[in-house]
């Protein structure tokens, strides 16, 4: 068996471990103090969208590794749960996003807490889109999995932001350089950069200076609009 191949089959779950392990690491800043000693009851929400988005990530791993060892039956089988998590993931991260805002804004965070949708909307999105894409192009195999791979790597974004030496403009950082990774092996495998990750990675990336700079400009009709989706109009 030719290397890049090789390479190619065992990245998959190992970069599956490798999100799950840093968003159990930036998670690990917050939790605690959030879900577990915390000094303000947290909303249910919350606790809903750690076990949903966990349950996704191992089922990540798992269906990885199944196209791994060749086990596409199987995949196939668990591709309908797969869909639904991801769903789930994508719906109730949505009301976390707006309940934790709202939360917020309604503990005295002001202008800033409502620029600051900006941010989690933006991790939704760059979850939600690559992965309702890939669903959609589940009998496309090419597109399935390099898709389900940036969904997968824009998982880091909200974990590493909680993490004090990175912050919401540092983690950015790390999460494309994940992205970056895995065209990279792709690269070796085929010689040349697929579509999926030469129009994907500068999208994101895009998205990601976007959504940073109406967080911290608050422009004006940035600012009415996320009032308006607030309801603090």
């Amino acid at each position: 068996m030719p290397r890049s191949i090789s390479i190619n089959r065992s990245f998959s779950p190992l970069m599956g471990l490798v999100v799950a392990t840093i968003v159990v690491y930036g998670f690990g800043y917050t939790v605690d103090k959030v879900l577990i000693h915390y000094t303000k009851p947290p909303p249910s929400i919350l606790y809903v969208h750690l076990l949903v988005s966990s349950a996704w990530l191992l089922l990540f791993i798992a269906q990885s590794a199944l196209v791994s060892t060749r086990n596409v039956r199987l995949h196939r089988r668990l591709g309908i749960w797969g869909i639904a998590l991801g769903t789930a993931v994508s719906l109730v991260g949505l009301i976390t996003v707006f309940v934790m805002r709202r939360r917020d804004i309604d503990s005295g965070g002001g202008a800033e807490a409502v620029a600051f949708l900006s941010i989690p909307l933006y991790s939704l999105g760059s979850f939600a889109v690559p992965f309702f894409m890939a669903a959609w192009c589940r009998t496309k195999p090419e597109l399935h999995r390099r898709l389900m791979m940036l969904a997968t790597c824009s998982l880091t974004f909200a974990a590493l932001a909680r993490v004090p030496a990175l912050g919401d403009t540092r983690a950015p950082v790390v999460t494309d350089f994940l992205m970056i990774i895995a065209a990279g092996v792709d690269w070796m495998r085929t010689r040349r950069l697929h579509p999926v990750y030469l129009i994907g990675i500068p999208a994101m990336i895009s998205g990601e200076v976007l959504c940073l700079y109406l967080a911290q400009a608050a422009p004006p009709a940035w600012m009415a609009i996320a009032k308006f989706l607030l309801g603090r109009t």
